[in-house]
């Protein structure tokens, strides 16, 4: 009788290989969460792909990252790693923001200056590259989350001055 336990021999599972994002996140310091786990639950359901096979690659969020060392700015809150079939993975990046008033346009660009100033950072390259594959593919980078009734209209001054840096107006949802 043999007292050798069977599949003893077994070896643990290999984890999964790291996405391109959680890569990128990890090189600019961060830790990255699985799919969309780092954007708040009430906000989760609000970020989808277009299509069903649209994988959520890794999340970051970059607000409670930097607010304890940056508390007085106006940060960025998530971003997001996706993959489309067929494609190159990419960054979106999301605001979940009040949009009743047209004075939180000039919010929303001041914390779209931090994160691309972010991005611009040499540690942050591979995060910058990944939001432009994003572009590339014909995606708005940036997005902003109406977290409640819209005030600023299509057309408007405000809206204007949102296209003008990549920037659809705010929507409740966001698809990509």
């Amino acid at each position: 009788m043999s007292t050798k336990k069977q599949g003893g021999n077994r070896k643990a599972p290999a984890a999964p290989a790291l996405s391109a994002f959680e890569k990128a996140a990890t090189a600019a310091g961060l830790t990255a969460a699985p799919g969309k786990s780092a954007v708040e639950n009430r906000y989760r359901g609000s970020v989808e792909g277009k299509t069903a096979d649209t994988r959520f690659t890794g999340s970051l969020d970059m607000d409670a990252a930097f607010k304890q060392i940056e508390p007085e700015a106006n940060r960025w809150d998530f971003g997001i790693g996706m993959r489309k079939p067929g494609k190159q993975e990419f960054a979106v990046w999301v605001e979940p923001h009040s949009a009743s008033s047209l004075g939180e346009v000039k919010t929303i660009l001041a914390k779209l200056d931090w994160l691309q100033g972010k991005l611009d950072q040499p540690e942050f390259r591979q995060l910058k590259a990944l939001t432009d594959a994003c572009a590339a593919q014909g995606h708005r980078r940036f997005h902003w989350m109406a977290t409640a009734r819209v005030g600023i209209r299509p057309g408007s001054r405000e809206a204007n001055m949102l296209a003008a840096r990549g920037m659809n107006p705010p929507s409740t949802r966001v698809v990509i």
